[in-house]
C-alpha cells in the first residue's frame, strides 16, 4: 500500500536549524574576538618595540656622553643635545618632530627612532645635575599607536620615565 520514505518532520528541522544557527553565531563571534585581540596585540607589540628602541637608545647615548649641552641644570626642554667623546658626533641631538623621535649626529641628517605606526608625544628632557657631577637627565614621553579608524582595539599607548647618569670617565 502506501510506503512513506524516512525523512524530517517540519518540527525535527526546525529544530536542527537552531542548533546550527547557535553553533554558527558562537563560531563567528569566537572569530571576532579572535580578531579583535590579535590587533590589540599588534598595536601592543608595535609601540612596546618602539618604546623600549627610544628609551635604550637615548639611556646609551646619554651614558656615554662627556657632557650634556643642553637643558642647562635646572631647566628642562623638549630637545636634549650632547657632547660626545667623538668630535664627529658633536653635537648628538634627540628631539620630536612631528610625533617621530629622531637622532641627529653632528653635522648627518636626522634618523628616526619611531616607525610609523606610532607617534611620540610630550618628548621631555629635565636636567636634574648636581653641582661637580657628570649630569643626569631625566626623560619623559608616551609613546601611542596611531589609531586614524578610532578603533577601540588599537587604543594603546605606553609611558616612558626614565633618569640616566652619564658615566664617569
Amino acid at each position: 500500500m502506501f510506503k512513506f520514505s524516512a525523512g524530517f518532520t517540519l518540527l525535527e528541522f526546525l529544530v536542527y536549524l537552531g542548533i546550527v544557527s547557535v553553533v554558527l553565531i558562537m563560531a563567528g563571534a569566537v572569530g571576532l574576538n579572535i580578531m579583535f585581540r590579535k590587533a590589540k596585540l599588534t598595536a601592543i607589540k608595535e609601540v612596546s618595540q618602539n618604546a623600549r628602541l627610544v628609551s635604550e637608545t637615548i639611556a646609551a647615548t646619554v651614558r656615554n656622553a662627556q657632557v650634556i649641552i643642553s637643558p642647562v641644570a635646572g631647566n628642562n626642554a623638549s630637545a636634549l643635545s650632547l657632547q660626545m667623546a667623538d668630535a664627529a658626533q658633536n653635537p648628538t641631538v634627540f628631539d620630536l618632530s612631528g610625533g617621530v623621535v629622531r637622532i641627529k649626529k653632528g653635522l648627518g641628517s636626522p634618523v628616526n627612532l619611531t616607525a610609523g605606526q606610532v607617534e611620540a608625544v610630550n618628548l621631555n628632557f629635565v636636567n636634574v645635575s648636581y653641582p661637580q657631577t657628570p649630569g643626569t637627565i631625566k626623560m619623559q614621553a608616551v609613546i601611542r599607536f596611531l589609531n586614524p579608524s578610532g578603533r577601540p582595539e588599537y587604543n594603546w599607548e605606553v609611558p616612558i620615565f626614565t633618569t640616566i647618569n652619564i658615566r664617569k670617565k
